[in-house]
């Protein structure tokens, strides 16, 4: 009985925090507003091209999710299992060194809190703010603005800069293949980088493919097709 009266307060305490969230978030710091100007800012100060969630290809699209949050669309923000898992890892290692991010994490991290040093206070405003964007912004817009934000290597920012950087084409233009292999690059840019090591490049597209069968999105002989798809880079 007592277990049940202290489960009972906890999920009171649960829901009162998390509709205190929504109307801070929604009233007072508008962290869906912010995000949306930011990223908004990065797209013209690089002279590239927005794309909305219907323009980004449904093979990166799911590409992505199968590599960096397979639960993207069903969880509210934050991942319980990736922050359970960056706890033990950093305490192991005595700081701050993996992510645990999901997907709107990773969008909070680059448009709100990239130029501020890493920290277990930064990484509770990161999880802090992934719900608050959560409670104000749908999925398909998240997704978009983190697709246009996200760092691919070569002064590269975005999904529309990255495909024509890469490839000298828009992503509406690229091969699945090539769409694999950008979503596998903001991992570690500089290491996939195709310009400098497709063998490297390659591999990390493997992993991803292999990510995507794992969710589910392909089967064994699509992943075996898409790679083998010719590979284009831009003279």
């Amino acid at each position: 009985m007592r277990l049940i009266k202290v489960l009972l307060r906890l999920c009171i305490i649960a829901a009162i925090l998390a509709v205190g969230l929504k109307v801070y978030f929604s009233q007072f710091d508008k962290i869906a507003l912010r995000v949306r100007a930011q990223v908004t800012a990065q797209v013209q100060s690089h002279q590239s091209q927005f794309l909305t969630y219907s323009e980004i290809p449904v093979m990166y699209r799911k590409a992505v999710v199968a590599t960096e949050d397979r639960s993207f669309f069903t969880n509210f923000g934050i991942s319980f299992r990736g922050i359970a898992r960056a706890i033990y890892v950093d305490a192991k290692n005595g700081r701050l060194i993996e992510g645990g991010s999901t997907i709107t994490q990773q969008l909070v991290h680059n448009a709100l809190l990239a130029s501020e040093p890493k920290s277990l206070a930064w990484k509770l405003r990161e999880t802090i703010y992934a719900i608050g964007l959560y409670d104000t912004m749908g999925k398909k817009e998240t997704f978009a603005l983190y697709a246009n934000d996200i760092y691919f290597g070569q002064n590269a920012y975005g999904l529309y800069a990255a495909a024509e950087t890469y490839f000298g084409r828009p992503p509406s233009q690229l091969n699945v293949g090539e769409l694999t292999m950008l979503a596998g690059l903001p991992n570690a840019p500089s290491v996939y980088d195709p310009f400098h090591d497709m063998k490297l490049a390659r591999q990390r597209q493997q992993l991803v493919l292999t990510n995507m069968i794992e969710d589910g999105v392909i089967t064994q002989s699509e992943a075996k097709s898409i790679s083998s798809e010719p590979i284009h880079l831009h003279a």
